[in-house]
């Protein structure tokens, strides 16, 4: 998953991360 993070956009991933924090 994190290779997949890195891969995305940063907004992408800043969304990512903020829905994991959520979770």
């Amino acid at each position: 998953m994190k290779i997949v993070t890195i891969k995305l956009p940063k907004f992408l991933s800043n969304l990512i991360k903020l829905f994991m924090q959520k979770k």
